[in-house]
Protein backbone atom coordinates (compact mmCIF):
# COMPACT_ATOMS: atom_id res chain seq x y z
CA UNK A 1 0.00 0.00 0.00
CA UNK A 2 1.29 3.40 -1.23
CA UNK A 3 2.62 4.59 2.32
CA UNK A 4 1.96 8.15 0.18
CA UNK A 5 -1.48 8.41 0.75
CA UNK A 6 -3.05 10.39 3.21
CA UNK A 7 -6.08 8.92 3.42
CA UNK A 8 -5.11 5.66 5.33
CA UNK A 9 -7.38 2.98 6.75
CA UNK A 10 -5.23 3.59 10.23
CA UNK A 11 -4.67 7.30 9.81
CA UNK A 12 -5.96 9.37 12.60
CA UNK A 13 -7.07 11.50 10.17
CA UNK A 14 -8.53 9.48 7.80
CA UNK A 15 -10.63 8.04 10.93
CA UNK A 16 -11.83 10.86 11.55
CA UNK A 17 -13.13 11.76 8.32
CA UNK A 18 -14.55 8.49 7.68
CA UNK A 19 -16.15 8.94 10.92
CA UNK A 20 -17.83 12.54 9.82
CA UNK A 21 -18.97 11.15 6.29
CA UNK A 22 -20.81 8.10 8.20
CA UNK A 23 -22.36 9.79 10.53
CA UNK A 24 -23.26 12.62 7.95
CA UNK A 25 -24.93 9.74 6.14
CA UNK A 26 -26.74 7.85 9.06
CA UNK A 27 -28.03 11.24 10.06
CA UNK A 28 -29.65 12.01 6.77
CA UNK A 29 -30.95 8.72 6.74
CA UNK A 30 -32.54 8.29 10.60
CA UNK A 31 -34.18 11.78 9.76
CA UNK A 32 -36.23 10.78 6.97
CA UNK A 33 -37.30 8.05 8.85
CA UNK A 34 -38.29 9.95 12.22
CA UNK A 35 -39.80 11.46 9.48
CA UNK A 36 -42.43 8.21 9.60
CA UNK A 37 -44.48 9.69 6.17
CA UNK A 38 -47.41 7.47 5.22
CA UNK A 39 -46.76 5.00 3.29
CA UNK A 40 -47.30 5.52 -0.39
CA UNK A 41 -48.71 3.28 -4.07
CA UNK A 42 -46.13 0.39 -3.78
CA UNK A 43 -45.38 0.74 -0.12
CA UNK A 44 -49.01 0.16 0.05
CA UNK A 45 -49.13 -2.84 -1.92
CA UNK A 46 -46.02 -5.10 -0.21
CA UNK A 47 -47.75 -3.73 3.14
CA UNK A 48 -51.31 -5.55 2.17
CA UNK A 49 -49.33 -8.50 1.11
CA UNK A 50 -47.71 -8.82 4.31
CA UNK A 51 -50.93 -8.15 6.39
CA UNK A 52 -53.05 -10.33 4.46
CA UNK A 53 -50.98 -13.10 3.79
CA UNK A 54 -49.31 -15.46 6.11
CA UNK A 55 -45.41 -16.29 6.02
CA UNK A 56 -46.32 -19.51 3.66
CA UNK A 57 -48.66 -17.68 1.56
CA UNK A 58 -45.73 -15.08 0.79
CA UNK A 59 -43.56 -17.65 -0.78
CA UNK A 60 -46.67 -17.59 -3.50
CA UNK A 61 -45.90 -14.45 -6.21
CA UNK A 62 -47.14 -11.27 -4.94
CA UNK A 63 -50.75 -9.53 -5.73
CA UNK A 64 -50.66 -6.08 -6.54
CA UNK A 65 -47.94 -6.45 -9.34
CA UNK A 66 -45.76 -6.55 -6.39
CA UNK A 67 -42.32 -8.44 -5.53
CA UNK A 68 -39.63 -8.73 -3.14
CA UNK A 69 -37.00 -11.04 -2.58
CA UNK A 70 -37.96 -14.01 -0.33
CA UNK A 71 -35.54 -13.29 2.34
CA UNK A 72 -36.63 -9.57 2.92
CA UNK A 73 -39.99 -10.36 2.58
CA UNK A 74 -40.10 -13.50 5.94
CA UNK A 75 -37.84 -10.95 7.95
CA UNK A 76 -40.27 -8.38 7.50
CA UNK A 77 -42.91 -10.20 8.51
CA UNK A 78 -41.65 -11.79 11.27
CA UNK A 79 -40.95 -8.02 12.93
CA UNK A 80 -44.32 -6.99 12.08
CA UNK A 81 -45.95 -9.82 13.55
CA UNK A 82 -44.46 -9.13 17.05
CA UNK A 83 -43.78 -5.16 17.23
CA UNK A 84 -46.92 -4.68 14.37
CA UNK A 85 -47.01 -3.38 10.94
CA UNK A 86 -46.76 0.45 11.79
CA UNK A 87 -44.66 2.54 9.08
CA UNK A 88 -41.59 2.49 11.51
CA UNK A 89 -41.78 -0.92 11.90
CA UNK A 90 -42.26 -1.80 7.86
CA UNK A 91 -39.46 0.71 7.55
CA UNK A 92 -36.76 -0.10 10.65
CA UNK A 93 -34.98 -3.36 8.61
CA UNK A 94 -34.19 -0.83 5.25
CA UNK A 95 -33.22 1.77 7.58
CA UNK A 96 -30.62 -0.52 9.73
CA UNK A 97 -30.05 -1.83 6.00
CA UNK A 98 -28.75 1.52 4.37
CA UNK A 99 -26.54 2.00 7.71
CA UNK A 100 -24.78 -1.18 7.61
CA UNK A 101 -24.42 -0.49 3.72
CA UNK A 102 -21.62 2.61 4.42
CA UNK A 103 -20.03 0.78 7.03
CA UNK A 104 -19.10 -2.57 5.31
CA UNK A 105 -18.63 -0.78 2.54
CA UNK A 106 -15.48 0.68 3.95
CA UNK A 107 -14.94 -2.49 6.54
CA UNK A 108 -14.54 -4.77 3.36
CA UNK A 109 -13.39 -2.82 -0.11
CA UNK A 110 -10.72 -0.88 1.93
CA UNK A 111 -9.18 -4.46 2.14
CA UNK A 112 -9.40 -4.51 -1.52
CA UNK A 113 -9.07 -1.56 -2.96
CA UNK A 114 -7.48 1.77 -2.84
CA UNK A 115 -8.25 3.43 0.53
CA UNK A 116 -9.14 6.70 -0.67
CA UNK A 117 -11.00 5.21 -3.66
CA UNK A 118 -13.15 3.46 -1.01
CA UNK A 119 -13.18 6.83 1.36
CA UNK A 120 -14.81 9.31 -1.41
CA UNK A 121 -17.17 6.06 -2.86
CA UNK A 122 -18.26 6.04 0.50
CA UNK A 123 -19.09 9.85 0.80
CA UNK A 124 -21.06 9.59 -2.50
CA UNK A 125 -22.90 7.12 -0.86
CA UNK A 126 -23.52 8.87 2.23
CA UNK A 127 -25.10 11.79 0.04
CA UNK A 128 -26.92 10.11 -2.10
CA UNK A 129 -30.39 11.03 -2.33
CA UNK A 130 -31.90 8.07 -3.49
CA UNK A 131 -29.78 5.60 -1.32
CA UNK A 132 -30.98 8.10 1.59
CA UNK A 133 -34.95 8.18 0.13
CA UNK A 134 -34.96 4.21 -0.19
CA UNK A 135 -33.70 3.93 3.40
CA UNK A 136 -36.78 5.12 4.65
CA UNK A 137 -39.33 3.11 1.81
CA UNK A 138 -40.87 -0.56 1.88
CA UNK A 139 -38.28 -1.75 -1.02
CA UNK A 140 -35.37 -3.69 -1.60
CA UNK A 141 -33.22 -1.47 -3.31
CA UNK A 142 -31.75 -1.08 -0.53
CA UNK A 143 -30.78 -4.54 0.08
CA UNK A 144 -29.93 -4.79 -3.30
CA UNK A 145 -26.99 -2.27 -2.91
CA UNK A 146 -25.93 -3.89 0.43
CA UNK A 147 -25.98 -7.62 -1.65
CA UNK A 148 -24.05 -6.10 -4.63
CA UNK A 149 -20.83 -5.04 -1.94
CA UNK A 150 -21.07 -8.35 -0.11
CA UNK A 151 -20.90 -10.41 -3.46
CA UNK A 152 -18.52 -8.21 -4.86
CA UNK A 153 -16.23 -8.97 -2.03
CA UNK A 154 -16.44 -12.42 -1.83
CA UNK A 155 -15.34 -12.07 -5.85
CA UNK A 156 -12.51 -10.15 -5.67
CA UNK A 157 -11.10 -12.07 -2.73
CA UNK A 158 -12.04 -15.53 -4.75
CA UNK A 159 -10.28 -14.26 -8.06
CA UNK A 160 -7.13 -12.46 -6.64
CA UNK A 161 -6.04 -15.45 -4.51
CA UNK A 162 -3.33 -18.07 -5.46
CA UNK A 163 -5.41 -20.68 -4.06
CA UNK A 164 -8.91 -22.03 -4.86
CA UNK A 165 -9.85 -22.40 -0.89
CA UNK A 166 -12.48 -19.38 -1.34
CA UNK A 167 -14.70 -21.15 -4.00
CA UNK A 168 -16.86 -22.31 -1.48
CA UNK A 169 -17.57 -19.35 0.14
CA UNK A 170 -18.78 -17.70 -3.18
CA UNK A 171 -21.06 -20.37 -4.12
CA UNK A 172 -22.87 -20.15 -1.19
CA UNK A 173 -22.83 -16.53 -0.66
CA UNK A 174 -24.35 -16.18 -4.24
CA UNK A 175 -26.66 -18.37 -3.34
CA UNK A 176 -27.75 -17.41 -0.42
CA UNK A 177 -27.69 -14.04 -1.82
CA UNK A 178 -30.18 -14.61 -4.39
CA UNK A 179 -32.96 -15.12 -1.97
CA UNK A 180 -32.12 -11.08 -0.90
CA UNK A 181 -31.48 -9.56 -4.01
CA UNK A 182 -33.08 -10.53 -7.48
CA UNK A 183 -30.71 -7.56 -9.45
CA UNK A 184 -27.28 -9.64 -7.73
CA UNK A 185 -27.90 -12.37 -10.99
CA UNK A 186 -26.36 -9.82 -13.19
CA UNK A 187 -23.72 -9.76 -10.73
CA UNK A 188 -22.58 -13.51 -10.22
CA UNK A 189 -23.12 -13.54 -13.93
CA UNK A 190 -20.65 -11.44 -14.27
CA UNK A 191 -18.41 -13.24 -12.03
CA UNK A 192 -18.88 -16.24 -14.03
CA UNK A 193 -18.07 -14.44 -17.36
CA UNK A 194 -14.48 -13.51 -15.08
CA UNK A 195 -13.90 -16.71 -13.83
CA UNK A 196 -14.46 -18.21 -17.30
CA UNK A 197 -11.93 -15.59 -18.62
CA UNK A 198 -9.38 -16.74 -15.99
CA UNK A 199 -6.47 -18.59 -17.29
CA UNK A 200 -6.88 -20.91 -14.67
CA UNK A 201 -10.12 -22.23 -16.05
CA UNK A 202 -7.95 -23.65 -18.78
CA UNK A 203 -5.05 -24.84 -16.64
CA UNK A 204 -6.99 -26.07 -13.49
CA UNK A 205 -9.22 -29.27 -13.33
CA UNK A 206 -10.48 -27.93 -9.98
CA UNK A 207 -11.05 -24.39 -11.14
CA UNK A 208 -13.07 -25.54 -13.95
CA UNK A 209 -15.22 -27.72 -11.49
CA UNK A 210 -16.43 -25.04 -9.27
CA UNK A 211 -17.23 -22.80 -11.79
CA UNK A 212 -19.32 -25.98 -13.04
CA UNK A 213 -20.69 -25.88 -9.58
CA UNK A 214 -21.09 -22.48 -9.38
CA UNK A 215 -23.19 -22.29 -12.38
CA UNK A 216 -25.08 -24.94 -11.08
CA UNK A 217 -26.20 -23.93 -7.90
CA UNK A 218 -26.78 -20.26 -9.15
CA UNK A 219 -28.99 -21.23 -12.52
CA UNK A 220 -31.20 -23.83 -10.24
CA UNK A 221 -31.75 -21.08 -7.66
CA UNK A 222 -32.50 -18.36 -10.00
CA UNK A 223 -34.81 -20.73 -11.99
CA UNK A 224 -36.88 -22.00 -8.95
CA UNK A 225 -37.17 -18.40 -7.72
CA UNK A 226 -37.88 -17.35 -11.34
CA UNK A 227 -40.67 -20.10 -11.62
CA UNK A 228 -42.53 -19.92 -7.85
CA UNK A 229 -41.99 -16.18 -7.57
CA UNK A 230 -41.01 -14.00 -10.05
CA UNK A 231 -42.38 -14.73 -13.11
CA UNK A 232 -45.93 -13.71 -12.68
CA UNK A 233 -44.97 -10.21 -11.99
CA UNK A 234 -42.34 -10.17 -15.38
CA UNK A 235 -44.74 -11.57 -17.55
CA UNK A 236 -47.95 -9.26 -16.26
CA UNK A 237 -49.08 -7.38 -19.07
CA UNK A 238 -50.05 -4.38 -16.81
CA UNK A 239 -46.25 -4.32 -15.67
CA UNK A 240 -44.96 -4.89 -19.02
CA UNK A 241 -47.03 -1.85 -20.18
CA UNK A 242 -46.04 0.40 -17.39
CA UNK A 243 -42.19 -0.50 -17.62
CA UNK A 244 -42.60 -0.12 -21.36
CA UNK A 245 -40.20 3.29 -22.07
CA UNK A 246 -37.79 1.45 -19.76
CA UNK A 247 -36.76 -1.62 -22.23
CA UNK A 248 -34.72 -0.49 -25.57
CA UNK A 249 -36.63 -1.33 -28.76
CA UNK A 250 -34.20 -1.77 -31.69
CA UNK A 251 -36.77 -0.97 -34.30
CA UNK A 252 -38.42 1.99 -32.77
CA UNK A 253 -37.70 5.28 -34.21
CA UNK A 254 -37.27 6.80 -31.11
CA UNK A 255 -34.59 4.70 -30.27
CA UNK A 256 -31.55 6.65 -30.02
CA UNK A 257 -33.29 8.88 -28.32
CA UNK A 258 -34.46 6.34 -25.30
CA UNK A 259 -30.84 4.43 -25.32
CA UNK A 260 -29.64 8.12 -24.55
CA UNK A 261 -32.05 8.56 -21.62
CA UNK A 262 -31.59 4.62 -20.23
CA UNK A 263 -27.87 5.22 -20.36
CA UNK A 264 -28.29 9.08 -18.46
CA UNK A 265 -29.91 6.66 -15.36
CA UNK A 266 -27.49 3.80 -15.70
CA UNK A 267 -24.71 6.46 -15.61
CA UNK A 268 -26.27 7.25 -11.95
CA UNK A 269 -27.03 10.40 -13.04
CA UNK A 270 -29.53 10.87 -10.07
CA UNK A 271 -26.77 9.98 -7.35
CA UNK A 272 -24.81 13.28 -8.69
CA UNK A 273 -26.06 16.44 -9.10
CA UNK A 274 -24.96 19.31 -11.87
CA UNK A 275 -22.83 16.44 -13.61
CA UNK A 276 -23.26 16.10 -17.45
CA UNK A 277 -23.63 12.19 -18.25
CA UNK A 278 -21.07 12.79 -21.02
CA UNK A 279 -18.15 13.64 -17.79
CA UNK A 280 -19.90 10.54 -16.22
CA UNK A 281 -19.13 8.73 -19.35
CA UNK A 282 -16.05 9.44 -19.64
CA UNK A 283 -15.19 8.97 -15.97
CA UNK A 284 -16.69 5.90 -16.35
CA UNK A 285 -14.04 4.59 -18.89
CA UNK A 286 -11.36 5.85 -17.26
CA UNK A 287 -12.45 4.47 -13.94
CA UNK A 288 -12.51 0.82 -15.46
CA UNK A 289 -8.91 1.38 -16.91
CA UNK A 290 -8.13 2.37 -13.51
CA UNK A 291 -9.63 -0.41 -11.89
CA UNK A 292 -7.75 -2.75 -15.03
CA UNK A 293 -4.64 -1.56 -13.43
CA UNK A 294 -4.69 -1.39 -9.94
CA UNK A 295 -6.60 -4.60 -9.48
CA UNK A 296 -6.57 -7.04 -12.80
CA UNK A 297 -8.43 -7.51 -15.91
CA UNK A 298 -10.58 -10.04 -14.18
CA UNK A 299 -12.06 -7.67 -11.92
CA UNK A 300 -12.62 -4.94 -13.85
CA UNK A 301 -14.88 -7.20 -16.10
CA UNK A 302 -16.63 -7.66 -12.99
CA UNK A 303 -17.09 -4.28 -12.59
CA UNK A 304 -18.33 -3.77 -15.89
CA UNK A 305 -20.62 -6.69 -16.27
CA UNK A 306 -23.56 -5.99 -15.03
CA UNK A 307 -23.73 -2.73 -16.92
CA UNK A 308 -23.73 -4.51 -19.68
CA UNK A 309 -25.98 -7.55 -18.58
CA UNK A 310 -28.38 -5.12 -17.70
CA UNK A 311 -28.25 -3.38 -21.23
CA UNK A 312 -28.76 -6.78 -23.00
CA UNK A 313 -31.56 -7.55 -20.80
CA UNK A 314 -33.75 -4.53 -21.33
CA UNK A 315 -32.88 -5.00 -25.36
CA UNK A 316 -34.62 -8.60 -24.80
CA UNK A 317 -36.99 -6.78 -22.37
CA UNK A 318 -37.00 -8.68 -19.70
CA UNK A 319 -35.33 -5.78 -17.16
CA UNK A 320 -36.13 -2.51 -17.59
CA UNK A 321 -33.98 0.49 -16.91
CA UNK A 322 -35.23 2.77 -14.04
CA UNK A 323 -33.13 4.50 -10.62
CA UNK A 324 -34.68 2.10 -8.41
CA UNK A 325 -34.32 -1.20 -10.45
CA UNK A 326 -30.27 -0.26 -10.63
CA UNK A 327 -29.59 0.82 -6.99
CA UNK A 328 -28.18 -2.71 -6.92
CA UNK A 329 -25.11 -1.55 -9.71
CA UNK A 330 -24.38 1.78 -7.45
CA UNK A 331 -21.73 0.75 -5.22
CA UNK A 332 -19.44 -0.62 -8.50
CA UNK A 333 -20.72 2.46 -10.36
CA UNK A 334 -19.18 4.65 -7.87
CA UNK A 335 -15.99 2.57 -7.01
CA UNK A 336 -15.67 3.06 -11.18
CA UNK A 337 -15.93 6.98 -10.79
CA UNK A 338 -13.70 6.95 -7.81
CA UNK A 339 -10.69 5.05 -9.22
CA UNK A 340 -11.45 7.36 -12.16
CA UNK A 341 -10.86 10.21 -9.95
CA UNK A 342 -7.68 8.96 -8.50
CA UNK A 343 -6.18 7.80 -11.76
CA UNK A 344 -6.37 10.94 -13.04
CA UNK A 345 -5.22 12.44 -10.04
CA UNK A 346 -2.03 9.84 -10.07
CA UNK A 347 -0.87 11.60 -13.77
CA UNK A 348 0.09 14.83 -11.48
CA UNK A 349 3.54 14.99 -10.07
CA UNK A 350 3.89 13.08 -7.23
CA UNK A 351 3.69 15.83 -4.35
CA UNK A 352 0.62 17.13 -5.49
CA UNK A 353 -1.23 14.28 -6.63
CA UNK A 354 -3.23 13.84 -2.95
CA UNK A 355 -4.08 17.77 -2.97
CA UNK A 356 -5.08 17.18 -6.51
CA UNK A 357 -7.70 14.37 -5.47
CA UNK A 358 -9.20 16.26 -2.75
CA UNK A 359 -10.00 18.89 -4.73
CA UNK A 360 -11.25 16.50 -7.77
CA UNK A 361 -13.26 14.41 -5.00
CA UNK A 362 -14.77 18.14 -3.36
CA UNK A 363 -15.65 19.52 -6.91
CA UNK A 364 -17.25 15.71 -7.46
CA UNK A 365 -19.36 15.50 -4.35
CA UNK A 366 -20.04 19.27 -3.26
CA UNK A 367 -22.99 20.05 -5.19
CA UNK A 368 -24.44 16.67 -4.30
CA UNK A 369 -23.91 17.22 -0.15
CA UNK A 370 -25.51 20.36 -0.48
CA UNK A 371 -28.37 19.43 -2.72
CA UNK A 372 -28.65 16.45 -0.30
CA UNK A 373 -28.72 18.66 3.02
CA UNK A 374 -31.30 21.36 1.15
CA UNK A 375 -34.02 18.02 0.28
CA UNK A 376 -33.23 16.84 3.95
CA UNK A 377 -34.34 20.29 5.68
CA UNK A 378 -37.14 20.50 3.43
CA UNK A 379 -38.06 16.99 2.75
CA UNK A 380 -41.05 16.24 -0.06
CA UNK A 381 -43.82 13.78 1.21
CA UNK A 382 -45.38 11.89 -1.25
CA UNK A 383 -49.09 10.41 -0.96
CA UNK A 384 -50.18 11.35 2.65
CA UNK A 385 -53.07 8.75 2.98
CA UNK A 386 -52.79 8.66 6.67
CA UNK A 387 -52.66 11.78 7.71
CA UNK A 388 -56.16 12.84 5.66
CA UNK A 389 -58.08 9.44 7.25
CA UNK A 390 -56.83 11.12 10.46
CA UNK A 391 -58.39 14.02 9.16
CA UNK A 392 -61.10 13.31 7.99
CA UNK A 393 -62.03 11.07 10.92
CA UNK A 394 -61.93 13.62 13.09
CA UNK A 395 -64.23 15.89 11.11
CA UNK A 396 -67.00 13.40 10.48
CA UNK A 397 -67.26 9.36 11.54
CA UNK A 398 -69.98 8.92 8.90
CA UNK A 399 -69.96 10.61 5.75
CA UNK A 400 -69.17 8.76 2.21
CA UNK A 401 -65.65 9.50 0.82
CA UNK A 402 -65.44 9.09 -3.01
CA UNK A 403 -61.99 7.97 -4.16
CA UNK A 404 -60.46 9.18 -7.35
CA UNK A 405 -59.35 6.19 -10.04
CA UNK A 406 -56.66 4.26 -8.64
CA UNK A 407 -56.38 5.37 -4.91
CA UNK A 408 -59.00 2.79 -3.34
CA UNK A 409 -55.68 0.02 -2.05
CA UNK A 410 -54.30 2.90 -0.03
CA UNK A 411 -57.30 4.45 1.42
CA UNK A 412 -57.97 0.94 2.47
CA UNK A 413 -54.93 0.10 4.27
CA UNK A 414 -55.60 2.93 6.46
CA UNK A 415 -59.14 3.49 6.79
CA UNK A 416 -60.61 -0.17 6.24
CA UNK A 417 -62.53 -2.49 8.74
CA UNK A 418 -59.05 -4.69 9.89
CA UNK A 419 -61.44 -6.98 11.99
CA UNK A 420 -63.47 -8.10 8.49
CA UNK A 421 -59.79 -8.74 7.08
CA UNK A 422 -61.63 -11.16 3.64
CA UNK A 423 -64.22 -8.40 2.73
CA UNK A 424 -61.38 -6.36 3.34
CA UNK A 425 -59.22 -8.17 0.80
CA UNK A 426 -62.03 -8.67 -1.84
CA UNK A 427 -62.99 -5.28 -1.93
CA UNK A 428 -59.28 -3.91 -2.49
CA UNK A 429 -58.87 -7.03 -5.66
CA UNK A 430 -61.88 -5.83 -7.06
CA UNK A 431 -61.14 -2.08 -6.86
CA UNK A 432 -57.61 -2.75 -8.45
CA UNK A 433 -58.11 -5.12 -11.11
CA UNK A 434 -61.14 -2.59 -12.57
CA UNK A 435 -58.22 -0.04 -12.50
CA UNK A 436 -56.06 -2.50 -14.48
CA UNK A 437 -58.10 -3.31 -16.38
CA UNK A 438 -59.07 0.01 -17.65
CA UNK A 439 -55.41 1.00 -17.83
CA UNK A 440 -54.78 -1.93 -20.08
CA UNK A 441 -58.05 -0.89 -22.15
CA UNK A 442 -59.09 -4.28 -21.57
CA UNK A 443 -62.93 -3.61 -19.85
CA UNK A 444 -65.22 -3.22 -23.47
CA UNK A 445 -69.41 -3.43 -22.39
CA UNK A 446 -69.35 -6.89 -23.66
CA UNK A 447 -66.94 -7.40 -20.84
CA UNK A 448 -67.38 -9.82 -18.33
CA UNK A 449 -66.12 -7.27 -15.91
CA UNK A 450 -67.64 -4.15 -17.15
CA UNK A 451 -71.19 -4.29 -14.73
CA UNK A 452 -68.75 -5.00 -11.66
CA UNK A 453 -66.39 -2.37 -12.16
CA UNK A 454 -68.38 0.74 -13.22
CA UNK A 455 -70.02 2.86 -10.26
CA UNK A 456 -67.96 0.73 -7.73
CA UNK A 457 -69.81 1.76 -4.62
CA UNK A 458 -68.66 -0.34 -1.22
CA UNK A 459 -71.86 0.28 1.04
CA UNK A 460 -70.45 1.50 4.77
CA UNK A 461 -69.96 -1.73 7.62
CA UNK A 462 -69.38 -1.77 11.18
CA UNK A 463 -71.22 1.59 11.49
CA UNK A 464 -67.83 2.67 8.63
CA UNK A 465 -68.44 5.21 6.12
CA UNK A 466 -69.89 4.55 2.25
CA UNK A 467 -67.06 4.53 0.02
CA UNK A 468 -67.26 5.09 -3.66
CA UNK A 469 -64.52 4.33 -6.59
CA UNK A 470 -64.09 6.81 -9.22
CA UNK A 471 -64.59 5.51 -12.35
CA UNK A 472 -61.25 5.86 -14.69
CA UNK A 473 -61.45 8.23 -17.47
CA UNK A 474 -61.50 7.25 -20.95
CA UNK A 475 -57.73 7.14 -22.55
CA UNK A 476 -56.54 10.46 -24.13
CA UNK A 477 -57.15 8.98 -27.66
CA UNK A 478 -60.92 9.85 -27.36
CA UNK A 479 -60.87 13.38 -27.02
CA UNK A 480 -62.44 16.19 -24.52
CA UNK A 481 -65.50 15.38 -25.27
CA UNK A 482 -65.13 12.01 -23.23
CA UNK A 483 -63.38 13.89 -20.53
CA UNK A 484 -66.30 16.00 -19.96
CA UNK A 485 -68.82 12.83 -19.99
CA UNK A 486 -66.52 11.37 -17.56
CA UNK A 487 -66.73 13.99 -15.35
CA UNK A 488 -70.73 14.85 -15.51
CA UNK A 489 -71.24 11.21 -14.68
CA UNK A 490 -68.87 10.78 -11.75
CA UNK A 491 -70.38 14.64 -10.59
CA UNK A 492 -73.87 13.20 -10.60
CA UNK A 493 -73.40 9.98 -8.48
CA UNK A 494 -71.07 12.42 -5.88
CA UNK A 495 -74.18 15.07 -6.22
CA UNK A 496 -76.69 11.80 -5.64
CA UNK A 497 -75.16 10.51 -2.38
CA UNK A 498 -78.02 11.27 0.68
CA UNK A 499 -75.95 11.80 2.92
CA UNK A 500 -74.95 15.55 4.89
CA UNK A 501 -71.67 16.04 2.66
CA UNK A 502 -69.11 13.68 1.09
CA UNK A 503 -65.43 13.29 0.89
CA UNK A 504 -63.40 13.73 -2.32
CA UNK A 505 -59.98 12.07 -1.52
CA UNK A 506 -57.85 13.25 -4.32
CA UNK A 507 -54.44 13.43 -5.61
CA UNK A 508 -52.73 17.03 -5.55
CA UNK A 509 -53.12 18.63 -8.65
CA UNK A 510 -49.57 18.45 -10.73
CA UNK A 511 -48.03 17.86 -14.29
CA UNK A 512 -47.33 14.04 -13.72
CA UNK A 513 -49.12 11.57 -14.59
CA UNK A 514 -51.34 9.37 -12.08
CA UNK A 515 -51.54 5.38 -12.99
CA UNK A 516 -51.37 5.81 -16.51
CA UNK A 517 -53.39 8.80 -16.67
CA UNK A 518 -52.80 12.26 -17.40
CA UNK A 519 -53.30 14.86 -14.56
CA UNK A 520 -52.75 17.92 -16.85
CA UNK A 521 -56.34 16.91 -18.89
CA UNK A 522 -57.54 18.86 -16.05
CA UNK A 523 -59.95 16.03 -15.08
CA UNK A 524 -60.30 16.78 -11.48
CA UNK A 525 -61.02 20.33 -12.08
CA UNK A 526 -63.74 19.74 -14.39
CA UNK A 527 -65.10 17.10 -12.05
CA UNK A 528 -65.05 19.86 -9.61
CA UNK A 529 -66.37 22.10 -11.72
CA UNK A 530 -69.81 20.14 -12.49
CA UNK A 531 -70.30 19.60 -8.99
CA UNK A 532 -70.52 23.61 -8.72
CA UNK A 533 -72.75 23.60 -11.33
CA UNK A 534 -75.08 20.92 -9.68
CA UNK A 535 -75.31 22.86 -6.73
CA UNK A 536 -72.65 21.29 -4.75
CA UNK A 537 -71.15 23.72 -2.46
CA UNK A 538 -67.19 23.02 -1.27
CA UNK A 539 -67.44 22.78 2.87
CA UNK A 540 -63.46 22.44 3.64
CA UNK A 541 -60.20 21.62 2.30
CA UNK A 542 -57.10 19.69 3.50
CA UNK A 543 -54.01 18.89 1.55
CA UNK A 544 -50.40 16.99 2.59
CA UNK A 545 -47.79 15.88 0.63
CA UNK A 546 -49.41 14.67 -2.75
CA UNK A 547 -52.50 14.27 -1.56
CA UNK A 548 -55.70 16.11 -0.68
CA UNK A 549 -59.30 15.90 1.01
CA UNK A 550 -62.88 17.88 -0.23
CA UNK A 551 -65.57 17.87 1.81
CA UNK A 552 -68.62 19.02 -0.65
CA UNK A 553 -71.95 19.91 0.68
CA UNK A 554 -74.86 18.97 -2.46
CA UNK A 555 -78.55 19.89 -3.09
CA UNK A 556 -79.33 16.65 -3.22
CA UNK A 557 -77.75 15.24 0.12
CA UNK A 558 -79.36 15.37 3.65
CA UNK A 559 -79.26 18.81 5.07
Amino acid sequence: MDSSVILMRDSRAGKVLLSLIIGLGVGFRVAQYLGNRSLWGDEVAIALNLRLRTFTELLHPLSYDQTMPLGLLLVIKSLASIFGYSELVLRLLLLLLSCSLLILTWILFSKIFEPRVVLLMVAVMAVSEPLIYYSGELKQYELDALVTVLVVWLAVITLKRTTDQAWPRLIAGGAVAMFFSQPVIFLLASIGIAAVLDRRFRSSGIWRKYCIIAAAVWLMIFGLLLRFSYRSTMQSAFMRAFWSSNFITLSSPDFRDRLSNLLVVLLGTSHLFHIRAIILTCLFFVGLYGIRKKSGELIAVVAAGPFGLVLLAAVLKQYPIATRLVMFSVPILLLIYASGISLIAALIPHGFSNLVFVVLSCIFILPTAVETGRQAIHFNQREATRDLVRTIGDRNQVDPVYLVFGKYKEWAYYAGDWGRQELLKQRIDLAYACLQSAQLGYVEQNDERAGECVDLDFPAINRRREEMVGNPPPPPSRGAQADQVWAEEEAARIAGVKAKSVWLFLPVYNENAINGFPKQRKLLEKLESRLGRLGCRLLETDSKGESLAHSFQCEGGVK
